[in-house]
């Protein structure tokens, strides 16, 4: 992990820029080092792509990428698009390699000639020292990278209006364009079908004006620093400024695959291949729809996935750093999650548990011990008790309330009483022993008897235990007696000396 000094915020170990936010000069190093990569490969591969060129096929044919941009140009090129000459396209591979050569030097003098950080220097190389919150120095950078973009549009107009010229796709020659299209009315025209334009003029043109407007903002921001607004709404931050270069490359990324993909002016049917369609089912894909490839992909549809595909994936990178200049962070968001769902939970406390299993287990994020559960024993008078918080008694020994079947403390007991229970129990009259586990006998009643009025009725005295059984009576066996025989309830003594209960 890195710490950013100023803010401490915390970057993982595979962020390797990371280490270079405080360190001017050494961050220049790997830039500078990178743009020597990317020449490096623009030389080596077309070096490459003219190893394994073949004349006699077409251009697109062949996996080409380098070697249809060179032809684009001019460089080599004779009429109908054939290839009079490779010379000039070796001599541009040759000069790419040594220009990556150029930078690397570049780099190594930085590396070893300054301290890591310009701030510590003196002269010139002091002016280029930045700090990300710094808005005009911020300013300063971004004027010198426009001049330079405006540069590379300006030597595109000068191939094309005095070095050789440019392939015309629509006269299928190398021709030197020399009126391009100034009339803004005619270029503003462009703003709604962009991918439309059809000749050399208006694309010359075009290059014309976006290298006078990007030297001139390049000079402007060199000179002016931000205003308020700006410093207000923008964020000015390592993440905040990589996150904006991530989406211009994108929005770059995204022009250049609709232009390969549909204009057959800069991007030529005899080196690029016939025009593709869009299709947008699950992913969004360049195809040829003529087939004129029985077996692989032409240029035009290397090129037109390549950049659409990588221009999507600078975006998310673009997003991601955006949202971390603007604070948010996805780690917190799914801790603040994880606990919201453990508040609204049931039981918060209680892990998870996975349901393959008939018994809990106890797991590292339990806070409390599982009880791990036996089977039953076979024979009822077994005791085969574990270390149970609590069990039912089975009636083997006296039950304890410190101490039950061994266990030491329970959380709960009950001490079962050896009676008969009946539904109906009369009270005794007299003194005696009470019912409900208490010991000894009451000094008083447990309850007062009811006191009537006198003239209301009085309720009699009540039943005491008795077992049903019909009354024997001289007449027919099971004949009911009619109210007239008996106007209470009666006891009639039995011969064997029990009662028997009479209704009326």
């Amino acid at each position: 992990m890195y710490a950013v000094n100023k803010t401490q915020e915390q970057y993982p170990w595979w962020a390797g820029n990371a280490r270079f936010i405080d360190l001017s000069n050494t961050f220049i190093v790997a830039h500078v080092a990178h743009a020597a990569l990317i020449m490096l490969w623009a030389g080596v591969f077309t070096l490459f792509e003219l190893a394994v060129y073949s004349p006699e096929t077409p251009m697109y044919s062949q996996g080409l990428i380098l070697l249809p941009h060179l032809a684009t140009q001019g460089w080599g090129i004779g009429s109908g698009g054939t290839v009079a000459n490779t010379y000039p396209m070796f001599a541009i591979g040759v000069i790419h390699i040594v220009a990556a050569g150029v930078l690397a030097g570049g780099a190594y003098f930085h590396r070893i000639r300054l301290s890591p950080s310009l701030a510590t220097e003196s002269g010139r190389a002091a002016k280029f020292d930045f700090e990300w919150d710094d808005p005009k120095k911020l300013g300063l950078i971004l004027g010198h990278h426009l001049v330079i973009l405006g540069l590379g549009a300006l030597l595109l107009v000068i191939k094309a209006m005095a070095f050789g010229g440019l392939y015309d796709a629509t006269v299928g020659e190398v021709r030197l364009v020399t009126a391009p299209t100034l009339d803004i009315g005619t270029l503003f025209d462009y703003r709604t079908h962009l991918f439309d334009v059809n000749n050399l003029e208006d694309l010359v043109g075009g290059h014309i004006y976006v290298a006078v407007l990007l030297v001139l903002g390049g000079a402007w921001h060199i000179l002016v620093p931000p205003f308020n607004w700006v410093r207000q709404r923008f964020l000015f931050s390592g993440d905040g400024i990589l996150a904006y270069s991530l989406f211009g490359i994108a929005l770059g990324g995204f022009a250049a695959s609709y232009y390969c993909g549909f204009n057959t002016l800069a991007y030529p049917t005899e080196f690029y291949g016939p025009p593709l369609a869009l299709k947008s089912a699950f992913l969004p894909s360049f195809y040829d729809p003529s087939g004129a490839i029985a077996s692989g992909y032409s240029s035009r549809t290397w090129l037109a996935n390549a950049h659409f595909y990588l221009a999507f994936f600078f975006l998310q990178g673009g997003l991601w750093h955006y949202q971390r200049a603007m604070g948010f962070d996805w780690r917190q968001t799914i801790a603040n999650w994880q606990q919201n769902l453990a508040v609204v939970s049931d039981n918060p406390v209680l892990a998870y548990q996975n349901l393959v299993h008939s018994a809990p287990r106890p797991l590292l994020q339990v806070c409390y011990s599982a009880p791990q559960m036996e089977l039953p024993p076979l024979l009822p008078t077994e005791q085969s008790f574990g270390d149970y918080f609590y069990h039912p008694s089975r009636g083997l020994e006296q039950p304890s309330l410190t101490s039950a079947n061994g266990v030491r403390t329970t959380l709960y007991q009950t001490a079962y009483q050896a009676r008969k229970q009946t539904f109906y129990q009369p009270s005794a009259l007299t003194e005696g022993k009470a019912t409900f586990g208490y010991g000894s006998a009451t000094p008083k009643r447990m309850y007062e008897l009811p006191k009537v009025p006198q003239g209301f009725l009085r309720y009699p005295l009540p039943l005491g235990s008795v077992v049903y059984e019909p009354s024997q009576t001289q007449g027919q066996s099971g004949q009911a007696i009619s109210a007239e025989d008996s106007e209470a309830n009666t006891s009639v003594p039995s011969s064997n000396g029990t009662h028997r209960a009479a209704m009326a």
